[in-house]
């Protein structure tokens, strides 16, 4: 017979769904670009990747190696989606603004989802054995983050090239 589940688990859930609503609800809308403030989301975002992690084992060399292979993979793939999002300066104003896929978004929640959800059902049942279930999620989430952070400064690359490339046009006649 299956147990069944346990709600005083989905507390601990809460935090990530309110921050996945608000990355879903700014995600598909341009936006002004504040480079000031790029890292903010990154950070809360690892925060929240390694206080999930934290309540594993320490993982072995191999998942290590994977973490790190996903790391490298995902900001690569974050340099290029950056590299394929639509900015335009204001002449008048020197705002920038930017309107980011929809793909990346989508991966980046779909991974939080699939992990917390993993982690829910695996508490809930009491399975033992799904420790490697959750390491895939954990590489995921690392995917994901090192695809926020390659994004961002590629961004703040092409942002700090345009202000650049529109101040030097006005110092000329």
């Amino acid at each position: 017979m299956t147990p069944a589940f346990n709600w005083s688990h989905t507390a601990s859930f809460l935090l990530p769904l309110l921050v996945f609503a608000i990355v879903i609800r700014r995600a598909f809308r341009q936006r002004k670009v504040k480079t000031e403030r790029l890292w903010r989301f990154p950070a809360i975002f690892a925060a929240i990747a390694v206080y999930t992690m934290l309540h594993e084992p320490l993982p072995g060399t191999v998942a290590l190696a994977g973490f790190v292979v996903c790391a490298g993979l995902g900001a690569g793939l974050g340099i290029l989606r950056a590299r394929h999002q639509t900015f335009t300066l204001d002449p008048v104003t020197g705002e920038l603004f930017s309107k980011a896929t929809p793909i990346g978004t989508l991966l980046v929640g779909g991974f939080f989802a699939l992990r917390f959800g993993l982690e829910f059902y695996t508490h809930a049942r009491d399975l033992p054995h799904a420790l490697g279930l959750q390491r895939s999620t954990d590489a995921g989430l690392i995917f994901a983050l090192s695809l926020m952070i390659g994004q961002r400064w590629e961004i703040w690359q092409r942002a700090k090239l345009l202000r650049e490339a529109r101040d030097s046009g006005k110092e000329q006649p």
